[in-house]
């Protein structure tokens, strides 16, 4: 297993960074070392150009000359992604939602590199408890790792409580989480997307449920409203994945074992 830590923060032993460390140690406390780091803040990366260049053969990443080209292979051979990042304006700080708009070249579909054979986890820090803030923030990796089928792990830390090193019950969490994949391995993907026209697999009813009310393009959107009983809003995420479930087990889609 290859993990990848995007540390976006500019405060190099700040709370993020310093949750990632705890993760790592965790990781490699089960053997798990096989681990690339990236501090964002360092590099050079620019915003999308909206080109579009990347989604068109060769398939080779961004045409932009600039850090983002030395992440991108590494980030396809990853199999678990951490990004670390504080709030900052009720959002993930200006590196890593820079780093997020460049992500257009990982849209590949192979098992070996597809987005639904990873892993998230978002560790970020916030000061102001405001649910416009933080839990909207969460809620938009939710929905990044629900639509690609990624796994998704969070730990979220309020930093007015000092620096998260003297809360060791939010380092044991982080610690904890690094020890979790001592047995992860990377899953097969073996059930279609039912929507007309989408390339998309994912390993199980689960994930592919959850790709399916997290889409929104106008294939999707069709799906969902001749199939599920509502439009989807951020609190009913869970019942219409049910109700996914539900059909797709009801459809029996062929998973190819």
């Amino acid at each position: 297993m290859k993990t990848l830590i995007l540390k976006a923060s500019p405060r190099e032993h700040g709370n993020t960074a310093t949750l990632a460390d705890e993760f790592v140690r965790g990781l490699r406390h089960v053997g798990c070392d096989d681990i690339c780091e990236f501090r964002l803040h360092e590099l050079d990366i620019r915003p999308c150009q909206a080109c579009d260049a990347c989604l068109k053969p060769p398939y080779k990443g961004c045409i932009v000359e600039d850090s983002f080209m030395s992440i991108f292979p590494v980030f396809r051979a990853s199999d678990v992604i951490v990004f670390a990042a504080p709030i900052y304006w009720w959002h993930v700080c200006a590196q890593l939602k820079t780093f997020i708009d460049r992500m257009h070249p990982m849209l590949t579909y192979d098992r070996e590199h597809s987005l639904a054979t990873k892993h998230l986890v978002l560790l970020t820090a916030y000061f102001a408890q405001d649910p416009y803030g933080v839990e909207l923030a969460i809620k938009t990796f939710e929905s990044i790792a629900g639509w690609s089928g990624m796994g998704f792990d969070v730990i979220a830390y309020h930093s007015p409580k000092g620096h998260v090193r003297d809360d060791h019950a939010k380092m044991a969490e982080a610690f904890k989480l690094g020890e979790s994949f001592h047995a992860w391995q990377k899953p097969e993907l073996v059930v279609p997307c039912p929507v007309e026209g989408c390339a998309f697999k994912l390993p199980d009813y689960d994930r592919l449920a959850m790709h399916i009310v997290m889409a929104a393009g106008e294939d999707h959107l069709e799906w969902k409203a001749s199939h599920l009983s509502q439009v989807h809003t951020l609190e009913n995420t869970q019942a219409l994945k049910q109700e996914a479930i539900e059909w797709l087990r009801s459809a029996n889609l062929d998973t190819g074992h």
